[in-house]
């Protein structure tokens, strides 16, 4: 069994997420989730009975039990809750598994609260029962013979041969009593009393019946909505069954490949460049059909490993709503773009960041449903998380329409904590930047969920470790936008080779917009800043062997127009050296903490060239 265990821990997680989301949606009144639901949680007790985990199996059964009396009935958020707790049970029992093969978990707690329901369940029927007595039109007392053999079939015929010509609507005994078998029940009905003598008259074993008209204080209820699901099934679908042509891979292994795609991109231009320095045309030309084919199988592994941001976005619903229960505040939680792709580690790595974003949005950003009442605004906060492509990168987006950021407290938090002095004049993009330092809060009192200045740093660090830039945007009292531009994957780019004095940097050719030469007449010194004019708009500019403290080996200088956050900036270079892909190799260590740099990449004649951070090497701790 331990062979299978793996595929059974993940198939069962997947189905766990599924329920979630179906949990969710059944909260919101759509009501075909309870079968999305109820077929994900008998697969899970399916393969935990092959298995052999018996309290994994019990607990799918009695909520398997639990959601068929849920069908076709309102779901009230307590409810919900109890699902969602069962599921949070469901996982917590697979970890265990994957850790000790034991799915030895407490699930009391559960099975008392499915109790608790299930009796309130029970007394509303009684009520209900209660109810259709003082609805029905006739009372049939029926007596069966002593001498009657098998009283409970007897007494199901009766009812059922009663069925056919008018509406039961409540018997005592219940039903499963009288199907056990007894000597007298009372039938309550609508219906016409000579077709119900017509046909108690014609049933043998009885040994006595009356029939009693009563007062109806409604006319007959329609019930044609007892069984929607079976038109459903009696209804010809056509299912074609598609032969299932995935397999699963272990992402350690996608990450191996990469690795080894990166060396051979690597050893591709250390060939290309051999055969351009001794100009050997068989060289050459194997060079280039072996260039074309790492090319397309390079593309093929990006492919790969590119995923939906949904695989990561389908777990903040859940969260989102559990935090608004938890503050007593109503949220309406949307999420866009789900079909954007992202390349797994790169979106892996956003998950965290995300989730602090959208926590911060809930416990700062919407308020109480009383205080968005004074306010002029509907009770119900709105969140949406989005997900967009826009160019070579991605852009996501965590936006809600609350208090939005106050600037004048995060200047006094500032003063306070001796970040600027009492005086200073700071701009607005200045002062957004704050919130992003570790240990930085406008909160006066921390909670579990935020107060503590961390979430917004991790935010800062892990966006700029994969190459990506932020943005806030805010009106006080109107909302919040946070904006995170990201690259598409950090693996392989293309990329532009500059020459600054001995050294070759690398610009990732996402950032690049264009190259002009740089002299005399378009480079200007305006107030001690340079300034390089293209097409007659000034161009803040920056000479890289300032910035890296080089040597300019040439008269005629080139200059590298970059984009960041839709601002341009002139990066001046001694030369344009090339343009290629490059496999991008992470700084480690102590080497991870110098802005400016990405990382670094090998060339193919093992020169080791550093890939320049446009974002922290232009903008250092400033963001917007």
């Amino acid at each position: 069994m331990n062979d299978y265990k793996s595929e059974f821990l993940q198939e069962a997680r997947e189905y766990v997420e599924l329920m979630n989301q179906s949990f969710l949606k059944l909260e919101s009144g759509e009501k075909s989730a309870i079968d999305e639901i109820f077929r994900a949680m008998h697969t899970i007790k399916g393969m935990a009975g092959f298995m052999g985990y018996k309290n994994l199996e019990k607990l799918c059964h009695k909520l398997e039990s639990f959601l068929g009396d849920l069908r076709g009935k309102e779901v009230s958020g307590e409810i919900v809750d109890l699902l969602l707790l069962s599921s949070d049970r469901i996982s917590e029992i697979l970890n265990k598994i994957e850790s000790e093969d034991s799915d030895e978990v407490d699930c009391q707690e559960i099975y008392d609260r499915i109790g608790s329901f299930e009796d309130h369940e029970a007394n509303e029927n009684h009520r209900v029962d209660e109810e259709n007595k003082v609805n029905a039109n006739l009372k049939i007392e029926v007596r069966l013979c002593e001498d009657c053999a098998m009283k409970g079939v007897r007494g199901l015929l009766i009812l059922e041969a009663l069925r056919e010509v008018c509406d039961l609507k409540a018997t005592e005994p219940e039903e499963s009593k009288i199907e056990e078998g007894c000597d007298y029940f009372v039938i309550f009905a609508n219906g016409e009393p000579k077709k119900v003598d017509e046909v108690l008259s014609g049933v043998a074993e009885i040994e006595k019946y009356t029939i009693s008209e009563t007062i109806n204080k409604k006319e007959k209820a329609r019930e044609e909505k007892k069984d929607e699901k079976s038109k459903e099934r009696s209804s010809p679908a056509l299912q074609i069954q598609k032969k299932n042509e995935s397999v699963r891979v272990d992402v350690k292994v996608l990450d191996s490949i990469m690795n080894l795609i990166g060396e051979l991109v690597i050893i591709k231009g250390r060939l290309v460049q051999i055969s351009g320095k001794y100009e050997i045309q068989e060289l050459s030309e194997a060079v280039n059909i072996m260039e074309k084919s790492i090319t397309s199988l390079q593309d093929e592994v990006m492919k790969v490993r590119m995923v939906k941001v949904e695989r990561v976005f389908n777990k903040f619903p859940r969260m989102v709503r559990d935090l608004a229960r938890k503050f007593g505040k109503k949220i309406e939680f949307v999420m866009e773009g789900l079909d954007t792709e992202l390349d797994r580690t790169v979106l892996d790595d956003m998950s965290d960041p995300i989730m602090h974003l959208l926590r911060n949005a809930v416990d700062h950003g919407i308020e109480t449903p009383e205080e968005r009442k004074t306010k002029g605004k509907r009770e119900t906060g709105l969140i949406k998380l989005s997900a967009r492509r826009e160019k070579n990168n991605v852009v996501i987006e965590v936006e809600d329409d609350g208090r939005g950021i106050d600037l004048e407290k995060i200047r006094r938090k500032a003063i306070e904590k001796g970040l600027i002095s009492e005086g200073s004049q700071i701009s607005e993009e200045d002062l957004k930047a704050l919130i992003f330092l570790p240990g930085f809060s406008t909160k006066d009192q921390a909670t579990e969920i935020s107060g503590r200045g961390v979430g917004m740093d991790v935010v800062k660090t892990t966006v700029e470790k994969l190459g990506g830039s932020l943005r806030v945007i805010s009106e006080k009292e109107k909302g919040t936008k946070i904006r995170i531009n990201l690259p598409p994957t950090v693996a392989i780019i293309k990329s532009l080779l500059v020459g600054v004095g001995k050294q070759v940097y690398a610009i990732p050719i996402s950032n690049v917009v264009e190259a002009v030469y740089v002299d005399r007449k378009n480079l200007k010194s305006i107030h001690g800043n340079p300034f390089l004019i293209v097409r007659d708009k000034l161009i803040p500019a920056f000479k890289l062997s300032e910035i890296f403290g080089s040597e300019n080996g040439k008269e005629r200088e080139v200059g590298i127009i970059v984009e960041r956050e839709s601002e341009k900036y002139a990066l001046i270079v001694d030369s344009i050296v090339d343009q290629q892909e490059i496999v991008v190799k992470p700084l480690t260590g102590l080497l991870s903490k110098i802005r400016g740099f990405s990382g670094v990449t090998i060339l193919g004649d093992g020169t080791v060239v550093p890939i320049l951070d446009i974002s922290s090497l232009l903008g250092g701790d400033k963001f917007g």
